[in-house]
């Protein structure tokens, strides 16, 4: 989560007070399911949305967690 922090403090337009918020609120059968919360002004909303976004896939990436996915098994009758 460290890296993640970083790597939020420095997308343009996210405000240094409040530092950035990373924290884990749940673990389910996918694991652990993060709140991330970087400040910004509205005017900059979307701007930061998608920084914050492609900070986490690459921050993660680079850590090489996998990416979480639910496998199904269909059986059909013969």
């Amino acid at each position: 989560m460290r890296r993640l922090k970083e790597a939020l403090a420095k997308i343009p337009n996210v405000e240094k007070a409040p530092a950035p918020d990373v924290e884990i609120v749940d673990f389910n059968e996918r694991g652990p399911v993060l709140a991330v919360r970087p400040y910004t002004h509205t005017d900059h909303y979307w701007q930061v949305y998608f920084a914050t976004n492609k900070a986490i896939s690459d921050t993660f990436g680079a850590a090489g967690y996998a990416v979480p996915e639910t496998r199904h098994r269909v059986a059909q009758a013969a």
